[in-house]
């Protein structure tokens, strides 16, 4: 009987030392955590402030941390703790999230910084330097594939079952690592291919085009107004702009189109120089463009066709600072208004393309000649090329091949393995500017997996920002003023929604009435197009099912047109298989 106390006496003993010492750890990691979070704040500062001092402190702080929260998680105990009932899953999730800290810090953070410097060499005087770019090539690539790693380690990670405070945290972990490997890939290609497209290699000629997020098309919006580029050794001029009406009509399509594009598209995709934005599909759209600038324009030929959009400009300005157009100043938070709302409330057409053209010239010019922050301009372009808001199509072999699968490119993905892909593209068809106050998010859940397909559930609200009799009083420069069938203050979007790559859209409906299915196809993916009016701020609500591909067992991604508003639609879902 003794001898039995005396056993559970020391087992007790050593329940209660093992469980003192893991919350002594916890606690430890959860300071240690703290500390990398309070030196993310303070590097981010020191940045921006351009504290070269801070900066390294707060890069030995963070990797201090970091070190100390992956090396007390590490090993068996922790590995055992993961096992445990209701709090295992927060164990993982607190070891998973200390190495991907970890590598992120020691192995990402340490050659960026090696880089920072050299950013405020990378343009001057409206040149950029070349031999920073190829400077930056080995330090970006290896920050890249540090921030790759640092978001495997948690991708995986379900967060679902953690419990208080740490789900959130995590969960805005994963977001950040996730974007900034995003944005490094972006990057990496772009120092892979900056030299040769800014003239490194003889002289290059770009068309520039600005997408007018008010007037909505699957690419970003209608192509409003335009500029030519030239690059030679470095140095970026902006030689010509103009409107999309110097561009005439064609009588027939300026390039031959397939018959699903012409089933999908109509005509006009390959007619008006507006409308190559109707397919979702930049490098598509960007050979429409060079067909009219060649019919335009054919002893200027071009090297390329960029795109920005208003809100892509708005990122940009967080680096330059504001920008004087006459007697208006453009910040990065009253650009999109300022260029796509008020010149249409406020102004004639002849005034509006004034504005434009001058707005696009000084924003251009501050861009290439010495922006107060290089940093933060560089971030800008980074999160405009993730959000698809800043695209570029190259028609040189060697860049074009750089850029493949890239999200600068704008591509419209077609077989990608395992992955299921949703595409969303949304254009006006009111022929006014009511895009402005068009508001729109999709939802996708995989729900079932047979024989190597999944099922694909999904939904997605269009409404629109304002009051109808509000809308109604607006000009017609804003509502179309009915020109097309349109009741002034609505607006007609054509949705079209793409299927995965040789799978199926089963079941539509709108508002929950079933639809009648008329899909097409477009290089494998089934399509459906839907008119869809918007007269109100009460959701109009599409909703589909679908079956993947065979093969696409893995996750699923939706990919939306950019809008209007700041970030991105676009989202993914976890396989069913």
């Amino acid at each position: 009987m003794v001898t039995r106390r005396r056993v559970l006496a020391v087992l007790g003993g050593v329940i209660l030392a093992a469980v003192l010492l893991t919350g002594w750890q916890a606690w430890q990691v959860q300071r240690d955590l703290r500390d990398a979070e309070a030196s993310v704040d303070a590097l981010t500062a020191a940045v921006r402030d351009n504290d070269s001092d801070a900066r390294d402190q707060a890069i030995a702080d963070l990797q201090e941390a970091s070190s100390a929260a992956s090396d007390r998680t590490d090993g068996w105990w922790w590995a055992t703790l993961t096992k445990l009932p209701f709090l295992g899953d927060d164990v993982q999730g607190v070891r998973a999230l200390s190495s991907s800290l970890d590598v992120m810090a020691d192995e990402g953070i340490t050659p960026l910084a090696a880089t920072i410097d050299d950013l405020d060499r990378l343009s001057v005087d409206g040149r950029i330097d070349v031999t920073v770019v190829e400077g930056l090539k080995g330090p970006v690539s290896e920050a890249g594939a540090a921030f790759q790693q640092a978001a495997d380690e948690v991708d995986d990670i379900d967060s679902g079952g953690f419990v208080g405070a740490f789900r959130p945290r995590f969960d805005d972990y994963v977001d950040r690592v996730d974007e900034a490997a995003q944005s490094l890939t972006a990057a990496d290609t772009a120092t892979a291919v900056l030299p040769t497209m800014v003239g490194a290699d003889g002289p290059r000629d770009y068309l520039l085009i600005f997408q007018n997020n008010a007037e909505i098309r699957a690419t970003g919006g209608m192509p409003g107004a335009w500029a030519q580029v030239h690059a030679e050794d470095g140095k970026l001029e902006m030689v010509k702009q103009g409107t999309a009406l110097d561009f005439p009509t064609a009588q027939k399509p300026v390039l031959p189109l397939t018959e699903e594009e012409v089933a999908v598209y109509g005509e006009e995709v390959g007619t008006y120089f507006q409308d190559p934005g109707f397919t979702p599909d930049f490098p598509r759209a960007a050979e429409l463009w060079r067909a009219h600038w060649d019919a335009k324009f054919p002893s200027t030929p071009i090297d390329g066709v960029i795109s920005l959009d208003p809100v892509a400009m708005s990122y940009l300005l967080e680096g330059t600072g504001p920008v004087s157009v006459g007697d208006l100043t453009l910040t990065s938070e009253n650009l999109v208004d300022e260029l796509l709302n008020k010149p249409y409330r406020n102004l004639d057409v002849q005034a509006q393309d004034v504005l434009f053209e001058d707005a696009a010239g000084a924003i251009f010019d501050r861009l290439t000649r010495d922006p107060p922050s290089p940093v933060d301009m560089v971030r800008g372009l980074s999160r405009a090329a993730t959000e698809r808001r800043f695209l570029l199509a190259s028609f040189d072999p060697a860049v074009s091949t750089e850029l493949e699968g890239s999200a600068i490119q704008g591509r419209l993905s077609g077989d990608e393995g395992s992955t299921p892909h949703i595409d969303v593209g949304v254009n006006d068809a009111t022929g006014s500017k009511m895009s402005f106050y068009l508001r729109y998010w999709a939802d996708a859940r995989a729900t079932s997996c047979s024989q190597d397909q999944q099922t694909v559930s999904g939904s997605m609200s269009l409404s629109q920002a304002i009051a109808p009799a509000e809308a109604a009083k607006l000009p017609d420069s804003v509502t179309g003023g009915g020109t097309f069938g349109t009741e002034p203050g609505a607006q007609l979007t054509l949705v079209r929604i793409y299927g995965p790559y040789g799978g199926s859209i089963d079941q539509l409906k709108v508002d929950g009435k079933r639809q009648t299915l008329d899909a097409q196809t477009i290089d494998g993916r089934p399509v459906v197009v839907l008119a869809i009016l918007i007269a109100t701020r009460d959701d109009v609500v599409i909703t589909w099912t679908m079956t993947s591909g065979p093969g696409q067992t893995g996750a699923g991604e939706v990919s939306l047109t950019p809008g209007i508003q700041p970030g991105s639609k676009d989202l993914t879902f976890k396989s069913a298989c």
